[in-house]
């Protein structure tokens, strides 16, 4: 029995639609920022105008690299303690799916997508078959873009929506195959020519490099999924058809398949406010300064003007080379200069350009990009405060994987089928043991058991990273404890140390510029063989010079291309 009407249908459809509508602007919006950040030289559809200091692109690659996770870990715990070798073999388990389905790299896109838009994953079960009444498959976790997504818009807040999906298109012959839908649904299903305009007619993203009615290999058809909160239920249909093909009741998490992620919420309304949002103008106004300073210093001339004299004596001058002598009866020439750079456009495309890397939060500072303070304690402190916003965006970050690791943690102790053997770890050793895991591993009920994500792993781990942090921890603590250190019978593995930097800086060289005898003394006795004293104590000076920020020179320069005056050691210091 269907569990939804003709009529019900009929409306959902209706107000699909309505929605859909309601969302042309912003996907036209996210459109515009796409062609801002691919510029003019990317493809044919790309912007039409030169963009010669991409300010987009730059916001976009330091966010970017700086907020996605490269390797997510999840921790599940329980406060049962019979359940706690459960709850650590489950975090095992957990654990080897964001590999098997390169989770790293679709939460690269998916924080792309929110600063464009809005972030959108559809995670969910490649459904194979079912056992013992339990569906069971591959988990997934995709992207689904603005394009695609749909919501219903008439809701003010994402908790009170009554419906929400998106389309996608799959292979006809596999559907026509599949055991999902009835055969009596596939009855007149036809499939559909690609193209790159929306369902109300509006361009999709992918037409920035990619044109209409393209000759595909395999015939595809346009599906679509419609998530019912209310209803529990997960309805899929074809989009050009209409047709229902397939109705199930909802087996997943409580949150449902679509988690979001977005960096601004906008007070009575649904979709976030998306960073490019407040980027875009300062974009557009900076790139039209900057072509209009280069149509200026493109037009600018200097030519040569003669008073009196003839021609050939403005043919002698204009032949001759440097150091020559010539013949010249008329009065030294005059150059005329016409044309060039306007200082007050240079000016204002200056402060352009320090407001676009304000408003991105301290772009300078975030990215690495170069000193934004006269001081190190200032241009740390401004450092702190870009990092506030930052911390922000990372905490939504963290709880959008929360989100999808709980879900994958949920499909993978609710599958009544797939066994894996687990690498176990011998605490305090580098022993680790086989252990199966399968559905008579699993004790207790899934609701016992708490997950969190391990936040150290979302950070930037790479070896150059943990070369930074080994070069401070030795300068900040080992070098002055090392009194202390030995005192206490320690001693530094100066060999072992200088081991793991040239692993983590790929120089294996410097294990061939510094060798070390089969027997090496001690610290401790080569200093009581020398007879100097084992304590000796060193004095730290630190002067602090003040040096002159980008942000400052710009300062100064608009100062002098507007006619003001500065002050010599400023001058001296742009």
């Amino acid at each position: 029995m269907n569990p939804l009407s003709s009529k019900q249908i009929e409306r959902l459809e209706r107000s699909i639609e309505w929605s859909n509508r309601q969302m042309a602007f912003p996907r036209r919006k996210r459109l515009e920022n796409i062609h801002r950040f691919t510029g003019s030289h990317y493809a044919e559809g790309g912007s039409d105008k030169p963009v010669p200091v991409n300010f987009a692109k730059m916001a976009v690659d330091v966010y970017g690299r700086t907020l996605s996770p490269p390797a997510p870990r999840a921790m599940m715990a329980t406060k049962q303690a019979e359940l706690k070798p459960t709850a650590a073999n489950l975090e095992l388990a957990v654990n080897q799916i964001p590999k098997e389905i390169g989770l790293a790299m679709v939460l690269r896109k998916l924080v792309t997508e929110a600063l464009f838009s809005t972030g959108i994953l559809k995670v969910g079960l490649h459904t194979v078959s079912q056992a013992m009444g339990q569906p069971y498959g591959e988990s997934f976790v995709d992207l689904v873009t603005l394009d695609d997504y749909f919501v219903d818009m008439s809701a003010k807040e994402i908790s009170k929506i009554q419906y929400e999906g998106n389309m996608y298109w799959l292979n006809f012959d596999n559907v026509m195959e599949s055991d999902w839908i009835k055969k009596k649904a596939r009855n007149g299903l036809k499939p559909d020519e690609h193209t790159v305009i929306g369902p109300n007619g509006e361009n999709r993203a992918e037409g920035v490099s990619t044109q209409e009615s393209a000759d595909v290999f395999k015939e595809r058809i346009w599906l679509r999924d419609i998530w019912l909160p209310d209803e529990r239920l997960l309805v899929t249909m074809g989009v050009r058809s209409k047709k229902v093909l397939n109705i199930v009741e909802w087996d997943g998490p409580e949150e449902g398949p679509y988690p979001k992620l977005g960096f601004a919420d906008v007070p009575g309304n649904l979709l976030p406010l998306p960073p490019m949002a407040i980027w875009s103008d300062l974009h557009d106004l900076g790139n039209a300064l900057f072509r209009k300073l280069g149509n200026q210093a493109d037009s600018e001339k200097s030519v040569l003007g003669f008073l009196g004299g003839n021609e050939e004596s403005v043919e002698e001058f204009k032949k001759a080379s440097d150091g020559d002598g010539i013949t010249y009866n008329g009065q030294d020439p005059k150059r005329l200069v016409a044309g060039g750079v306007n200082g007050k456009t240079l000016a204002f495309y200056l402060q352009v350009r320090d407001l676009s890397s304000y408003f991105a939060g301290n772009l300078d500072s975030l990215g690495g990009l170069g000193t934004m303070a006269e001081t190190a304690t200032q241009d740390k402190l401004l450092s702190e405060a870009a990092s506030a916003q930052l911390r922000d965006m990372s905490t939504r970050v963290v709880e959008l994987v929360r989100k999808v690791f709980r879900a994958l943690a949920y499909y993978e102790w609710h599958d009544p089928v797939k066994r894996r053997i687990l690498e176990k770890p011998i605490p305090g050793s580098d022993i680790v043991i086989p252990v199966p895991w399968g559905r008579e591993s699993k004790i207790g009920d899934f609701s016992l058991y708490d997950l969190d994500i391990d936040v150290y792993s979302l950070q930037d781990n790479s070896p150059g990273l943990k070369l930074q942090k080994l070069g401070a921890i030795v300068q900040n603590y080992i070098l002055p404890l090392a009194p202390l250190i030995q005192q206490a019978g320690g001693n530094i593995d100066v060999q072992r140390l200088l081991e793991i930097i040239a692993r983590y800086s790929d120089m294996q060289e410097v294990g061939e510029i510094v060798t070390f005898m089969e027997q090496t003394p001690t610290p401790s006795a080569a200093v009581a063989e020398s007879g100097m004293p084992a304590n000796t104590t060193r004095t730290y000076e630190q002067v602090g010079r003040p040096g002159m920020s980008r942000e400052g020179a710009s300062a100064v320069t608009q100062q002098l291309l507007l006619g003001k005056d500065a002050q010599d050691s400023e001058v001296a210091q742009t």
